[in-house]
């Protein structure tokens, strides 16, 4: 459950019953009461791929059987509510709203609605809610996590981090252009990546208006490659710094900074007109009579 549009949204989406993806809580239920409640779902919906839970409706029913005030005391209840979700540790993304028309699904008392809280799938897990406990959804329950998923959805943490690195190298099929690919090392998407050099390449000067360069995706799939000089002539120049940045799906920022040197992430130049492939087989042939020469 990635997506949620509270503007589209009505009572008529609302499943009769309670899944993996909707809560349901009776309209008896007391503000304290929905604070754990909303406390526990905001831990278990974001740790176990999102979902929504909905106050106001009858567990059993799954209709509206009055619905919870707009306002708690003198607070509005949606600004109380972004006040209790705050003490859940990260803090996952969200979404609430009153649902004010349930059309022919129960009945609202006055001032009263439906209050809808969304909960997207989050690559922050584990999430904690403030009794110390890690939640998930077990079916149409909301139910403290044991020791071993919480080790699994820190290392989901982890590994949805993107992590960059580089490639200097001699490009696939012409042996003297210098190539830099930008990897991704992770799963995870780097986003809005930003690509500069310093100093340029002698050959990339002529194109300084361009740098940084800025791509809107790397990752597994799609490395960043940028051809940077001519093998030969060495002129890619002195060590150059690699500078990244980069965000990940939650709109985390990241920096990484390098150096480049040719001369340490290349390999040797040409030996005169000989190609690399006949230097191999030469090598590879003195090996041979080396390994038979010592078998005897």
């Amino acid at each position: 459950m990635n997506s949620f549009d509270f503007s589209t949204f009505d009572m008529s989406q609302v499943p009769y019953a309670e899944d993996d993806n909707f809560e349901f809580k009776g309209s008896q239920i007391s503000f304290d009461k929905l604070k754990t409640e909303l406390q526990q779902a905001a831990s278990a919906f974001a740790n176990a791929g999102g979902g929504c839970i909905l106050a106001g409706i009858s567990e059993d029913t799954a209709n509206a059987d009055g619905g919870i005030p707009m306002k708690n005391g003198r607070q509005d209840t949606l600004d109380w509510t972004d006040k209790i979700l705050m003490a859940v540790e990260p803090t996952p993304q969200y979404k609430r709203a009153f649902i004010l028309d349930v059309g022919n699904r129960g009945s609202l008392n006055p001032d009263c609605g439906v209050l809808a809280v969304y909960f997207p799938e989050s690559y922050l897990c584990p999430h904690q809610a403030p009794d110390k406990k890690y939640y998930i959804r077990a079916g149409a329950h909301t139910e403290p996590a044991r020791h071993f998923i919480v080790e699994a959805l820190w290392a989901k943490r982890h590994a949805s981090k993107p992590r960059l690195t580089h490639l200097f190298r001699v490009k696939p099929g012409v042996d003297d252009v210098v190539q830099l690919a930008i990897l991704s090392l992770t799963e995870s998407p780097a986003l809005n990546v930003c690509i500069n050099l310093s100093p340029l390449p002698t050959r990339l000067k002529q194109y300084g208006e361009f740098f940084p360069l800025r791509t809107e995706i790397i990752d597994r799939q799609s490395p960043f490659v940028l051809d940077v000089g001519l093998w030969r002539k060495g002129d890619f120049g002195p060590p150059v710094q690699l500078s990244l940045t980069y965000f990940d799906l939650a709109g985390n920022e990241y920096a990484t900074e390098c150096m480049i040197d040719d001369s340490k992430a290349l390999p040797p130049k040409r030996i005169g007109g000989d190609s690399l492939l006949k230097i191999s087989r030469s090598l590879e042939s003195i090996e041979a009579a080396i390994t038979k020469y010592i078998a005897k």
